[in-house]
């Protein structure tokens, strides 16, 4: 099945190839900026959320309540506790509690396995070997970040492997297993808000009922369940609390969204001028294959959402919707190195 970039005239293939190059260029002019932080700018807690959830963790497991063991650990470390949102819901750190060291990391990465090969399938079924390869191996190397045993502590990770088995099952017509995935990715973390939302509207858009009623369901329990959380958090305040000076809207625009972009599993690693070319290169190969519409509306909800929110330390937000962007770079690699050759092709 041919891409939505196969059809454009001529003119307008390379009019499209020209504004993403343009944009990749810019954004890595932006990735390329020294970051310099404002005088008197709060830059975070003292060792960084990895280390505090850990403590956290190892706090649960030797019997301390979530709640009671977050403030401690939260007050300890110089968090902003007197707002909800610096306190992540507690699904996710209770399970990993419970679990058996080393549980949750199989878990998890079986679940990014199910929505590695179901990516493939749906990439080989919709464009043949040269997609699905392309796929496989930009979304693999987003998810082999499980490797590693500390990655299993951000819930953002958590949510966003789910969220990409979510896409892939509805990809498959797997439409109820989906929105299952989808709702228990809001729990993990609240963060996956923007692709329910997405998910939600392309059900009205398309009189979907019966599934646009199961996602307002979904979302009411998640508000009654948010709303127990918010009361939780409110009995731990006291006068040792604080809150950081400044919101949650920062407005870092493009180099807070190649901050986030770069959170990407093991394509952390590289230089962060990859993200910058990662972010136009995944939107246009969303926006080209042709079953990519809702995981390009839930990618353009997130970059439209923490261009505004978020601040410089939050960048590893991005675990929750990079696998997504990188289904769109094995289908962008595809449209351009492979459609546009074949197009021009006398």
């Amino acid at each position: 099945m041919p891409t939505r970039f196969a059809h454009l005239s001529r003119p307008r293939r390379w009019l499209v190839l020209a504004i993403t190059l343009a944009a990749m260029l810019v954004l890595a002019w932006v990735a390329m900026q020294p970051v310099t932080a404002p005088a008197g700018a709060v830059t975070g807690p003292t060792e960084g959320d990895l280390v505090s959830y850990q403590r956290i963790l190892e706090r649960m497991r030797g019997g301390e309540g979530y709640y009671e063991a977050a403030h401690e650990v939260l007050v300890a470390d110089g968090y902003g506790t007197r707002s909800v949102f610096n306190w992540r819901t507690p699904l996710w750190p209770m399970m990993l509690a419970a679990l058996p060291a080393g549980w949750a990391q199989g878990l998890l990465a079986a679940v990014a396995l199910v929505g590695l090969v179901l990516s493939y399938v749906v990439a080989r079924r919709d464009g043949g070997i040269g997609p699905a390869v392309l796929t496989l191996v930009a979304v693999g190397g987003s998810l082999g970040g499980l490797a590693s045993p500390s990655s299993v502590v951000f819930a953002e990770v958590a949510g966003g492997t789910v969220i990409l088995f979510s896409v892939a099952a509805y990809a498959m017509g797997w439409r109820w297993a989906g929105l299952v995935a989808g709702l228990l990715a809001l729990f993990l973390r609240e963060l996956a808000a923007p692709y329910i939302v997405a998910a939600a509207v392309l059900a009205l858009r398309e009189r979907r009922w019966s599934e646009l009623a199961a996602w307002v369901v979904g979302g009411l329990a998640y508000a009654g369940y948010f709303g127990w959380h918010w009361f939780s958090v409110m009995q731990q305040l006291g006068p040792e609390d604080r809150a950081y000076p400044d919101g949650w809207l920062q407005f870092g625009g493009l180099r807070f969204l190649v901050s986030v972009v770069s959170f990407n599993g093991l394509w952390s690693l590289a230089p962060q001028w990859l993200a910058a070319i990662f972010l136009p290169l995944g939107l246009l190969g969303l926006w080209a294959w042709r079953g990519g519409t809702m995981a390009l509306a839930a990618g353009v909800a997130y970059l439209v959402l923490f261009a505004a929110v978020g601040k410089p330390f939050n960048y590893y937000w991005g675990a929750v919707f990079t696998p997504l962007l990188m289904l769109g770079v094995g289908w962008g690699l595809y449209a351009v190195l492979v459609e546009i050759w074949r197009k021009e092709q006398p």
